[in-house]
């Protein structure tokens, strides 16, 4: 990969573009318990005035280390997972790559919305009662119904329940009150029992000082766990944050690092890093060979993932998208 210094013209296009992205990503909105209360936030209304941005901190401070080697970072990140209903791959991060996802309540699984669209298909036609498109169980009749079944899964130590009632609190929907605090709790126990969307919504928090201590290197620290573990919007976030770095002390390792981040999430079909890896193509940042493997990778990897069903649900859902929608 080259080091050669960019032009000023040239500079300022990449640094223009990446400014657009970081701020997009600012105005995105996404196994132990360690203290009780956050087992049972969930049945609590309100912020609680004892939850204080200490024993938040408290909590995140549990998860280990921020040190984690470049080995570890930049290794290859492990296959997507498939839905349970088509098989086909889909993203760790939610609405990434051209595939939307839908978490259910009832059964913990995560379906692809074009299996969940296919369902509602035959559900329209009177040919299937209204259920799940994995288990066959009918919808909660109410907010209360909804939310037992969510404590139910979250009792099984089910991450994607703990990072959905998070949800749930920091929007104020579903019958609950609107407690970022309780969010936040809720996503630190989804992220220690591995849920990589929620180390991605904790990073967001960190980054802009929301319910937590504004601190940027725990914000980077998430986005690390989030993309070791394939969440392709951390790894491009990490990209963007060695951009600005480089934007700042023009020292090539920041860009090299960079490049490195937007490579391996543009080959798992993230156009938004596809994006960067063509341009640093352009400016000598790039060399030929690996911008072509790069292009062929992310067509592979969108070409895995997408069928006909996905691509109408993808068109239909993103206008409305939330952080994860549910049965």
């Amino acid at each position: 990969m080259s080091s050669t210094a960019m032009s000023g013209s040239n500079n300022s296009a990449l640094c223009d573009d990446v400014d657009k992205i970081s701020s997009d990503n600012k105005r995105c909105t996404s196994y132990a318990q360690k203290v009780e209360h956050c087992k049972d936030g969930a049945e609590n209304s309100g912020d609680n005035k004892s939850n204080n941005t200490t024993d938040i901190n408290a909590l995140s401070d549990g998860m280990g280390s921020l040190d984690i080697s470049d080995d570890k970072l930049f290794a290859d990140p492990p296959p997507n997972e498939d839905c349970s209903i088509c098989m086909l791959p889909m993203p760790f991060s939610i609405a990434a790559c051209g595939v939307t996802t839908s978490y259910q309540s009832c059964c913990g699984k995560i379906l692809c919305g074009g299996c969940m669209l296919a369902t509602d298909a035959v559900i329209e036609k009177g040919k299937m009662k209204d259920c799940c498109a994995f288990c066959r169980v009918p919808p909660p009749k109410s907010n209360k119904e909804l939310m037992k079944r969510i404590k139910r899964r979250m009792k099984l130590n089910d991450p994607g329940s703990f990072y959905l009632m998070g949800t749930y609190y920091y929007q104020g929907e579903r019958g609950l009150p609107q407690s970022k605090k309780k969010a936040t709790e809720l996503w630190i126990q989804a992220a220690e029992l591995g849920h990589l969307e929620a180390h991605h919504s904790l990073s967001l928090l960190y980054l802009d000082g929301e319910s937590v201590e504004k601190d940027m290197e725990k914000a980077i620290h998430h986005w690390e766990l989030a993309a070791i573990g394939g969440h392709v919007q951390s790894r491009h976030n990490l990209g963007t944050n060695e951009i600005e770095k480089w934007n700042y002390k023009q020292n090539s390792n920041n860009m090299y690092r960079a490049m490195k981040h937007f490579t391996i999430a543009a080959r798992a079909g993230l156009d938004e890093s596809l994006k960067q890896v063509g341009m640093a193509y352009r400016y000598g940042y790039v060399t030929k060979d690996e911008y072509a493997k790069t292009l062929r990778a992310h067509k592979d990897s969108i070409d895995e993932m997408k069928s006909e069903q996905r691509v109408i649900a993808w068109a239909l859902l993103m206008p409305n998208m939330t952080r994860m929608p549910s049965n």
